[in-house]
């Protein structure tokens, strides 16, 4: 069950990270991933990983990061597109 809960929590962040890069400022969706990394930071200066495999914990914040990147450029790509299609409608009303 608790891996359902964290699995769960895991889809709806890259639910809002793709949301919040279709908003117009990029830098929105770069916030995600910097406290994803800097979480992972902390927790390993602090100690909060001892006991842990190195590999495991790299390679969850490794996969974690380029989640939450892909996502990003996911939502990007979209508002690119979106904003392309809302031009050629006005466009062709132009015409």
């Amino acid at each position: 069950m608790e891996h359902l809960v964290q699995f769960s929590f895991a889809v709806i962040i890259l639910i809002i990270q793709y949301f919040v890069s279709k908003r117009g400022s990029a830098w929105l969706g770069a916030i995600l991933p910097l406290i994803y990394i800097g979480l992972f930071v902390y927790g390993y200066v602090t100690g909060f990983f001892e006991g842990k495999s190195e590999v495991s914990v790299l390679a969850a914040l490794f996969g974690g990061s380029v989640l939450l990147v892909s996502a990003w450029m996911k939502g990007r790509d979209a508002m690119y597109r979106q904003r392309k299609r809302e031009l050629n409608k006005m466009k062709a009303k132009d015409l």
